[in-house]
């Protein structure tokens, strides 16, 4: 049991590693100048926490409210936006922040936006995976805005009718027409994972020192 709680342990240990390079790369890239999001010939993966531009136009039409966010306790969504960008046949999913549910879930917040042509900056945000759900995205929803459950790119960009790029833009906290915007890097900080790991660790040991007491006690009743 004692080789059980290391190896996970060892696993905490390795996650909280990954997470500390996670948050590392997130806060050098976030202090590097603003530049426009490229749009030819790019790994997006490699625009992963990146400052960016873009200009064109709000799709205040059709947007998508992501279901089950929670801030300070409170239930709401988060915004998400199409822009289309200029000269360019592609769309990019802007994230405008969080707002709070409305006082039943069939109340939804007013989200629209006043001016719809903007250039705008914000950080690259790049999904690590897919990520395993239940269910659909919008549970067949037809009304705007469509309440989601999940990012799903090529799904959206069925129910928008147009191409979005795989990668969402958080918007500035110094944009207009956002809300609260305080994303986590990581769901779960590598403080944790140490933490965790140094309780399997005491469990490996504390049975290691059980273990031991018995074989004593057996040796010295024999």
């Amino acid at each position: 049991m004692s080789i059980v709680f290391v190896s996970l342990g060892r696993w905490q240990q390795g996650r909280a590693v990954e997470k500390a390079l996670i948050v590392g790369s997130s806060q050098r890239r976030a202090k590097q100048s603003v530049k426009p999001l490229p749009m030819d010939r790019v790994e997006y993966e490699s625009l992963r926490y990146l400052p960016v531009s873009v200009e064109g136009e709000y799709d205040n039409q059709h947007q998508f409210l992501l279901d089950n966010q929670v801030r300070n306790h409170r239930v709401g969504y988060n915004v998400f936006t199409p822009v289309k960008i200029k000269e360019s046949e592609k769309s990019v999913l802007v994230d405008r922040g969080w707002i709070a549910q409305g006082l039943t879930r069939q109340l939804l917040p007013d989200i629209n936006i006043g001016k719809t042509k903007v250039n705008i900056s914000g950080v690259v945000y790049v999904p690590y995976s897919k990520g395993f759900h239940l269910g659909g995205l919008d549970d067949g929803e037809f009304l705007w805005p469509r309440v989601i459950q999940f990012l799903d790119f090529d799904v959206i960009s069925e129910r928008l009718g147009y191409d979005l790029l795989p990668i969402v833009i958080r918007l500035s906290p110094k944009a207009e027409n956002g809300f609260l915007r305080e994303w986590a890097v990581v769901n779960m900080g590598p403080e944790k994972h140490y933490a965790y790991a140094l309780q399997w660790y005491a469990l490996a040991l504390a049975m290691a020192i059980i273990f031991m007491i018995l074989v004593l006690k057996k040796r010295n009743d024999a």
